[in-house]
């Protein structure tokens, strides 16, 4: 599902809660795409040009790229740069582990300009570990995160992924709403994304591969964090009345003492 938003700057928080039937590769969040081949619209979602792991032939290695673990995912076109996040459960579990992943997450950064050739960046992956001791055929931030945990057939999971374009840095949380049980993750981009100016982008969330995953509730946020010398001037004004009188009436009650 994707959706277009004017963004402004400040924090970008998108949560939602979903479910599942069986075990799968989690859900996918999208953030700041630039779409010059299709669109979006109140009424529906033209044609998206897009290629993923499966069309690219990534799937068919062992292990696959970018990711040990990501199952079947979307890279949709876009004229700049864009953020996935992914949320994998089956990270950790069933015997999907490798040396330097330490949680549930995948991040990449995706240019994708023409729609049927994606790339994925940092290539190759900063902290897995693959041939040599370096991060090759892996690309992008994958397995990173501390906590884990697998959800059972029907369990409520709540998503949160937030951007800080202050300090350039996402942070993210899925949390099992059935158990309490939850997987979390800070990054910093550094210089492999640059916060994006003001303007209209295509955000948007989805299952992995071909799982049997259903979303519940989407929300999106966008704020600024106030500075106090950026108080509305209602504030201060109604902060001074409220001292003024304060003495007035200080005053007044000394002097009767006086009497």
């Amino acid at each position: 599902m994707f959706w277009s938003e004017t963004y402004s700057g400040g924090l970008v928080k998108i949560t939602f809660i979903g479910t599942q039937t069986t075990m799968g590769n989690g859900f996918i969040i999208y953030l700041f795409l630039k779409p010059t081949k299709w669109a979006v619209s109140p009424n529906y979602n033209y044609t998206i040009p897009y290629n993923s792991t499966a069309g690219e032939g990534w799937l068919i290695y062992a292990p696959s790229y970018p990711s040990r673990v990501e199952a079947d995912v979307i890279y949709p076109q876009s004229s700049t740069p864009y953020i996935v996040v992914q949320w994998d459960p089956v990270w950790q579990f069933a015997g999907y582990t490798q040396s330097g992943a330490t949680g549930q997450w995948n991040v990449w950064i995706v240019s994708n300009p023409s729609g049927n050739n994606p790339s994925i960046s940092p290539n190759p992956s900063p902290n897995l570990r693959g041939y040599s001791g370096i991060g090759l055929p892996y690309a992008g931030w994958d397995g990173i995160g501390t906590g884990a945990f697998q959800p059972r057939p029907g369990d409520r999971i709540n998503v949160t992924v937030i951007y800080d374009p202050s300090t350039n840095t996402l942070t993210g949380v899925a949390t099992d709403l059935n158990t309490g049980q939850s997987a979390s993750f800070t990054l910093n981009l550094g210089n492999y994304f640059t916060p994006p100016s003001s303007g209209n982008y295509v955000f948007g969330v989805g299952g992995a591969g071909h799982d049997s995953w259903a979303l519940l509730y989407v929300a999106m946020t966008t704020s600024i964090e106030p500075t106090p010398s950026a108080l509305p001037t209602w504030i201060i004004a109604t902060a001074v009345i409220v001292v003024v009188v304060v003495l007035i009436v200080a005053i007044l009650m000394i002097k009767r003492r006086k009497r």
